[in-house]
């Protein structure tokens, strides 16, 4: 499967957003996938988001109302990645 994702980074703070399918947002459904988007990002906190007929709906392992609430889908550069392959296996800095 191949997702698009890209940095966010409300205030300072960077968070890798995914766009993935409605049904990866859905408790249940998302957590795998969230692993397997967390293995290529593993120094940054990962949040799933699908764009719906009304907005925005996104899961993650923290609250992600108010990051949500920030996100402007249209003023973010997504890369695509594909979850088949394995992450890269280059150390990443710590974010802190």
């Amino acid at each position: 499967m191949k997702v698009h994702v890209t940095e966010f980074t409300p205030h300072g703070s960077a968070v890798v957003v995914a766009i993935v399918d409605p049904r990866y947002t859905l408790a249940g459904a998302a957590e795998p996938v969230w692993r397997q988007v967390s293995a290529h990002f593993p120094a940054r906190p990962v949040m799933l988001v699908s764009i719906e007929a009304n907005g925005f709906r996104a899961w993650a392992p923290f609250q992600t109302g108010q990051l949500l609430a920030l996100l402007q889908l249209e003023t973010l550069a997504l890369r695509e990645i594909d979850l088949s392959l394995p992450p890269p296996e280059k150390e990443e800095a710590l974010p802190f």
